[in-house]
């Protein structure tokens, strides 16, 4: 589409975000150009580096969750919701 890809921030993202860092290239240019750097960083296992694509939902995120929270607030909700219909 040629829109910006949504990464979560990392030190990647914070070199292309420099004043003196080139623009990017639209998608899918740019991971053309940078893909042999991607594999290189994917090897080093490194999360403080790795690109990850993330979408639209990345400007919800506020906070970190324990798994084990988050499923339990799923399985709360859906039962409330099923009661819910039930009673129509």
């Amino acid at each position: 589409t040629g829109k910006p890809a949504r990464l979560l921030k990392t030190k990647w993202t914070d070199a292309w975000a420099q004043p003196d860092a080139p623009e990017p290239l639209p998608m899918p240019l740019q991971n053309l150009l940078v893909a042999e750097a991607h594999n290189r960083i994917h090897q080093a296992n490194d999360p403080a580096v790795v690109s990850m694509p993330v979408g639209q939902v990345v400007g919800r995120m506020n906070a970190v969750r324990p798994v084990s929270d988050v499923m339990a607030t799923l399985v709360t909700e859906t039962e409330e919701t099923l009661a819910r219909l039930r009673n129509l």
